[in-house]
């Protein structure tokens, strides 16, 4: 349950970042996204259907800035955390190697989904969204990642639970 309780506190406070500092720290017009990080950690950590709810449940919440594409989020991050929940026990997710190959799959899967669906995209327009956008996004992402992953795990060997 505190498990639960903790998932929470992390997603308000990603979503929270999201919307109104993550836009300081943006490089050529392309941002972290920290909200599906976040999304990915508790799919690797406390598997699919942890990962599925909050997915959805953040989703809305990011939906409700574009309401003209309600859901899309919701569904889009569902179906990441699934994903990667589920395929978790296929390989060892301990080192930090694979830990940013699964971050960075599931952000192009999230961004390919995302510029699939999205009303506003031409279907052709989507190689060149992935090629300009997504790979940026992939790698920006993932490297914000590493790096929190690298606080976290300083403060744990200098602050021992």
């Amino acid at each position: 349950m505190l498990s639960v309780v903790r998932h929470a506190l992390l997603l308000c406070l990603a979503f929270l970042l999201q919307t109104t500092w993550v836009h300081h720290i943006q490089v050529a017009g392309i941002l972290p996204d920290l909200v599906l990080l976040v999304v990915v950690f508790i799919a690797l950590t406390s598997g699919h259907l942890q990962a599925t709810l909050f997915g959805f449940a953040i989703g809305l919440c990011q939906d409700t800035f574009a309401p003209t594409e309600l859901g899309l989020n919701a569904l889009i991050n569902a179906i990441v955390g699934f994903g990667v929940g589920v395929t978790r026990g296929g390989f060892v997710a301990d080192a930090i190697q694979v830990r940013l190959a699964v971050l960075t799959a599931a952000i192009l899967v999230h961004d390919l989904a995302y510029y699939t669906l999205h009303s506003s995209f031409a279907i052709v327009d989507v190689p060149y969204l992935m090629l300009r956008y997504s790979l940026g996004h992939a790698a920006y992402t993932a490297i914000f990642g590493f790096v929190a992953a690298g606080f976290l795990r300083l403060r744990h060997e200098l602050i021992p639970s």
